[in-house]
């Protein structure tokens, strides 16, 4: 009979991930959590001129610090035990407080690589600085967020050090925090109840220059990114506040040992406003322990990890939170970029123009163009509404959009590099329901594609993490094989186990969707062509997906008829042909019921529409009824003028003849 597994987290470790909805996928992590050290661990650490190293003061206050001294330092007799025979530096706030019986976390960190490996245990025997660890836990850590430095030894005897000690931050300290790229890590939970999580952790945390915010002299702010679901640190702080941070002055070889009460921060607008975060670490100074000079390296400048370029810092952060009152305002935006994403789709990047942040979107929401004089003969401007086609960065907004269209077409005419439009928004509430505990199939079909690749990015992160730990299935119906995004997708399928991707070159409907999909209980995406929508839509209400589960986004602006929506008026809508005149435009259509809106067939047959619905500009899809009557099929926020109709919520009305718009 096999034995049950012990699970290698303690309860509050436990909690977070519940939390967050991954334990029942951290269940498996036991197997990643060793009580002894692989043997290309044991290599690892031999090779390494330091090493650092997390444990308790006789108070029961954490430190994180360094040890340095020549490669071999650091050695293992056996898997089961880790020997430090030197390593300690002038200073440090450990000096005296390591005996046999204290628990300390281990972790061998090589910047060149961006390798490291953790290995926590127990001092089984301490003398003249000599330290013998039982290990209790060994694990490797993804190279995600380390900067790449190469360090240079400073011989012996060419600096001085000088230890500085303060209860708060002084101007120095706050001005090396505020530049950091980096910093270490301790904390502990050693209740007699943590069962295999019990004991010390020092851990790694990385970002862009700026991520730690010096809110005053006893107060920092740092962002915690994706990272293993682990939640160590988390779960200690959760459990006992106290912790100790690392920063280091690579340049001056300074060490910087903060000893603090962390706590944690679930939501809010700061949390919002950060390009990343997944949440937030609040850490109030106790005590300060400067090292002057005490580090025998120097290092080089960084070269930063690729997983930072989708986070932010707090400069932007606090601009974003700034430019969070303006998403109802025009403001103008540069053009940054323009990339060709296939033969009629291109993606344009926006800064803001104005100084000031960019709002903070959620993956899935649009914002607004306006285009002034689009036809250059002083006509009105016009007003049209993008996807944003990435996740959010902090810094710009991408939107890609397809040549179809007076306006469209436009846009892939006049905006280039140097260019200048105005933006309004994000807005918009087709988004991805977090913390959903069910596979997720996102279905879309041509330029409906958009707001599925910003989920998808914001979802699946830095090469191979997600934020979602169930099965994504992305089905996308494209006219060509070159289709916008394509590679992307590959790379995204090749990195990430639970995402899985079908593309082809013809229409999807049902009897495909049960083909690909095993038997679940699935969340349901959609977003494309109204006439892919309503089929889609029906179709998945008829195998009995619940209603709640199935959330859309008509590209072009069109509407999905619900079935037995209740604020659905009561309508007798046109369903043989009745002619339909667009008069300014000189263009003929008959409507024979296949559309889901006036506004789809005047798409449908090439007539520019105005619209802007989905940005919260309800009306601006008003024009003027020349002749006949239509029918509304739904609930509008908006009342258009006399003699005027709304496009997308309009179709002729049963027994119309003939129906005239001034389009």
């Amino acid at each position: 009979m096999t034995a049950a597994v012990v699970s290698p987290f303690h309860a509050q470790e436990l909690e977070i991930q519940q939390r967050v909805g991954v334990r029942e996928q951290m269940a498996g992590a036991a197997a990643f959590i060793r009580d002894y050290m692989p043997e290309q661990h044991r290599e690892f650490f031999a090779e390494l001129p330091f090493f650092f190293l997390g444990a308790l003061d006789a108070s029961g206050q954490p430190w994180a610090t360094m040890l340095a001294a020549d490669p071999g330092f650091v050695s293992t007799p056996d898997a089961r035990t880790l020997y430090i025979s030197s390593g300690m530096l002038p200073g440090d706030p450990l000096t005296g407080h390591l005996h046999a019986g204290d628990h300390v976390g281990g972790l061998g960190l090589a910047p060149t690589t961006r390798r490291r490996n953790r290995v926590n245990g127990e001092i089984v025997a301490a003398h003249d600085g000599e330290l013998h660890i039982a290990v209790t836990q060994s694990f490797g850590n993804c190279p995600q967020y380390i900067q790449h430095r190469q360090h240079t030894p400073v011989a012996p005897g060419t600096h001085a050090v000088q230890v500085l000690r303060s209860a708060s931050l002084t101007a120095a300290d706050r001005e090396l925090i505020a530049r950091a790229d980096t910093f270490f890590i301790a904390s502990a939970n050693l209740a007699a109840d943590a069962g295999r999580g019990r004991g010390v952790d020092v851990s790694h945390r990385g970002g862009r220059p700026g991520f730690v915010r010096v809110d005053d002299e006893y107060t920092l702010t740092a962002p915690e990114f994706v990272g293993n679901f682990f939640f160590n640190t988390m779960g200690n702080l959760l459990a006992h506040p106290r912790a100790g941070l690392l920063f280091i002055d690579f340049k001056r070889g300074d060490m910087l040992h903060l000893a603090v009460e962390g706590e944690i921060i679930w939501d809010g607008p700061q949390l919002q406003a950060f390009a990343g975060a997944e949440r937030l670490l609040r850490f109030h100074v106790r005590e300060v322990v400067r090292n002057v000079g005490a580090l025998p390296f120097r290092w080089t400048d960084p070269q930063p990890a690729m997983q930072l370029a989708r986070t932010g810092n707090w400069s932007e952060a606090d601009r974003t939170q700034a430019a969070a009152s303006l998403t109802t305002s025009w403001r103008p935006f540069n053009v940054v970029d323009v990339v060709q994403e296939s033969s009629d789709v291109r993606s344009f990047y926006f800064e803001p123009a104005d100084g000031l942040g960019v709002a903070a979107h959620v993956p899935g929401q649009f914002v607004s163009l306006r285009v002034p004089d689009w036809a250059g003969d002083g006509a009105a401007s016009q007003i049209r509404s993008y996807t944003i086609s990435d996740a959010p960065d902090g810094r710009r907004y991408r939107i890609s959009v397809k040549r179809q269209g007076v306006v469209s077409s436009w846009l892939h005419a006049h905006l280039e590099p140097g260019a200048q439009i105005e933006l309004m928004g994000p807005g918009g509430d087709f988004t991805f329901e977090e913390g959903t505990q069910r596979p997720v199939v996102m279905l879309s079909a041509g330029i409906g594609i958009t707001p599925m690749i910003a989920m998808l990015n914001g979802l699946l992160v830095n090469g191979s993490r997600t934020r979602h730990k169930h099965p994504i299935y992305f089905v996308h119906g494209a006219r060509e094989v070159a289709h916008p995004f394509a590679v992307h997708l590959q790379t995204l399928a090749a990195g990430h186990n639970n995402l899985a991707v079908h593309v082809q070159q013809k229409r999807i409907d049902i009897k495909v969707l049960k083909e690909l999909l095993p038997f679940d209980d699935y969340d349901f995406y959609l977003c494309g062509p109204a006439g892919f929508m309503q089929d889609m839509y029906q179709g998945l209400r008829q195998l009995n997906v619940a209603e709640e589960r199935i959330r859309f986004e008509a590209f072009g602006p069109a509407s999905v008829r619900r079935s037995g929506a209740a604020n659905a008026p009561a309508v007798s809508t046109a369903t043989g042909p009745v002619p339909v005149r667009f008069v300014r435009s000189g263009i003929e259509a008959t409507w024979d019921g296949s559309h889901g809106s006036l506004l789809e067939l005047a798409e449908a047959n090439g007539v520019d529409a105005p619209s802007g619905c989905r940005s919260g500009l309800c009306g601006s899809c008003a024009v003027g009824l020349e002749a006949g009557d239509v029918a509304y099929t739904r609930t509008c926020g908006s009342q258009p003028a006399a003699g005027q109709v709304l496009l997308c919520s309009t179709a002729p009305r049963a027994g119309a003849s003939e129906i005239a718009l001034a389009l």
